[in-house]
């Protein structure tokens, strides 16, 4: 599982092939032949049709499924594509062709089912489920705690501190020290181990465990303050009053700015809302394993954690994942996505980007 700090949007410039060389004076420009029209070049093939065998009653298969069309469409600001002039079951293929497209116009990307329930009715059915990939959400809180110890940092540092005080009080990011996140589970196990070794070689472990005595304490000075609304009240205000003057602090502008959207306009949302029950999915591993806040990202604690969690991840097939599945049955009357996680999810990682290059 690949950690936050070392994920680098590298793309390598392409290389010539080797092999044979161009003729000096270039090649032949590639076009059509005088004869041909053009027109050709832009027409656009319908998909090829094959139906089976037995097909479903087409009476009852296109009332439902046009119903749900025209929910759908309705719902999500869609207009459905004519297919009543075309036979059954060619309308049908067409019209989720193209319902499939509009939906994906969007920055989420949505999957379309046709459904069938026990009576042979059918419709239409979308979902979307957030991909983690092999990245881990974990936010640095100490950079922050030292960053704030120098006067002239503090603007800056105050709209950072208001955007984690929202994720910790409002997104419901699980905090380090909390005692039922799986990341306190993560540095009790290590200061449990240093306490047993230094039992039997204090000399060696007298240094390992004044730095956990460290970090615990820097860890429990930054829970108070993002614990306190005062910062995510007051962030309208912190805004206006704050001159950006280079640009780190345009990049901590933005960020604040975002953060209060999110809190304006997804009142009571957190990452937690569309998570399904996770006794469900026995080899799926718990969503606080790969969002968490975090002590420090760099440092002996961490390359620790960063070992453990990889273990533990690695016993299992897949994470707990934000998903959301809307029935276009006569009961929808607005559309489900899950905008408010890509946005949190974005929020954390230009926060994270912003934290690990403090000085």
């Amino acid at each position: 599982m690949q950690t936050l700090s070392t994920v680098r949007n590298i793309r390598r410039k392409s290389r010539p092939t080797a092999g044979r060389r161009s003729r000096a004076q270039g090649q032949d420009q590639i076009g059509p032949l005088a004869s041909c029209a053009n027109g050709f070049l832009n027409h656009s093939f319908l998909p090829l049709c094959v139906p089976e065998r037995v097909l479903p009653p087409r009476e009852i298969t296109e009332s439902g499924y046009f119903q749900s069309v025209k929910e759908l469409c309705s719902v999500n600001g869609l207009q459905p594509l004519e297919v009543g002039h075309l036979p059954y079951p060619y309308n049908i293929l067409l019209s989720h062709r193209d319902l499939t497209t509009k939906l994906n116009r969007s920055p989420y990307e949505t999957a379309l089912v046709i459904t069938k329930e026990d009576n042979d009715t059918v419709g239409l059915s979308t979902k979307q489920q957030f991909e983690f990939g092999h990245t881990l959400y974990y936010i640095p809180v100490i950079p922050l705690y030292l960053f704030l110890r120098h006067r002239q940092n503090r603007p800056s540092g105050n709209l950072l501190l208001a955007v984690m005080s929202y994720l910790y009080r409002e997104a419901g990011v699980p905090y380090h020290r909390g005692q039922d996140s799986f990341m306190a589970g993560e540095y009790e196990m290590i200061k449990e181990c240093c306490l047993e070794a230094m039992a039997e070689h204090p000399d060696d472990y007298e240094e390992d465990m004044a730095d956990i005595n460290r970090t615990d304490i820097c860890s429990d000075i930054m829970l108070r303050k993002m614990a306190s609304p005062y910062h995510l009240e007051n962030l309208e205000q912190t805004i206006k009053l704050f001159k950006a003057q280079n640009e780190h602090d345009e990049n901590c502008l933005m960020l604040a700015r975002e953060a209060l959207a999110l809190y304006r306009e997804f009142p009571g949302n957190h990452i937690w809302q569309n998570l399904t029950d996770l006794e469900e999915w026995d080899d799926t591993a718990a969503c606080d394993a790969y969002i968490s806040f975090i002590a420090d990202g760099k440092g002996w604690q961490y390359e620790r954690i960063e070992q453990n969690v990889n273990e533990y991840l690695g016993n299992f097939s897949g994470v707990h994942q934000p998903t959301v599945i809307c029935d276009y049955d006569g009961k929808a009357t607005q559309p489900r996505t899950l905008e408010y996680e890509y946005r949190v999810y974005d929020l954390v990682l230009s926060l994270c980007t912003i934290l690990f290059d403090l000085p």
